[in-house]
C-alpha cells in the first residue's frame, strides 16, 4: 500500500499492515500503538518495514496510548545496529476508536515533540492512526503535519 503527496511516497510493507490490522480498536478495546521503522529510498520514497507491537510497559486506555520510551529505544537501537544503520526510526503509530481517524490536538503535539526532542536521522516523521475502516497517514516536516492520500493501484 502506498500513500503520497507531491513531495513524498510512503510504501508500507505487508507485515506492517498486518500489525495495524491486528490491533484495530473494535468493541471496547483500548488504544494500542508503537513505532515505525524503515528506510528512505531514491526519489523521496520511504519504505516502512517494521511496526512494533505494544509492550507490557506501554500505558493503554480507551482513548489514549502512551508508549514506553525505554523499550522503544531498545528496539530502535537493535534494528539500527543489525541493519548496519540502514533501518531507522521514522515515526509513530496508534489506534483510534473511529472508522476514519483524524489526529487529535494531543496527537499533533506528540509528533511535534518527537521531532523536536529526539535525535532523528531524517527531516521528517510519519504518524499513522489506525481506524476501524481506514487510516490517517501524516507526514510531519518539522513545521506542519500533512495528510497523505492513498494511491490508486
Amino acid at each position: 500500500m502506498t500513500y503520497s503527496d507531491v513531495n513524498i511516497n510512503v510504501i508500507f510493507d505487508e507485515g506492517v499492515l498486518n500489525v495495524f490490522s491486528h490491533f484495530k480498536q473494535t468493541g471496547n478495546k483500548h488504544e494500542k500503538g508503537g513505532i515505525l521503522l524503515g528506510k528512505r529510498l531514491e526519489n523521496n520514497k520511504i519504505l516502512v518495514t517494521k511496526a512494533t507491537t505494544p509492550t507490557l510497559f506501554d500505558k493503554s486506555y480507551r482513548y489514549s496510548f502512551h508508549r514506553d520510551k525505554k523499550s522503544a529505544q531498545l528496539f530502535i537501537n537493535y534494528e539500527f545496529l543489525n541493519s548496519l544503520g540502514k533501518t531507522i526510526y521514522i515515526g509513530e503509530w496508534h489506534t483510534h476508536p473511529e472508522d476514519y481517524p483524524t489526529p487529535s490536538s494531543t496527537d499533533i503535539k506528540m509528533i511535534k515533540n518527537q521531532f523536536k526532542k529526539n535525535l532523528i536521522n531524517e527531516d521528517f516523521l510519519l504518524m499513522v492512526i489506525v481506524g476501524r475502516k481506514g487510516f490517517y497517514i501524516g507526514h510531519f516536516n518539522g513545521k506542519k503535519l500533512i495528510q497523505l492520500k492513498q494511491n490508486s493501484q
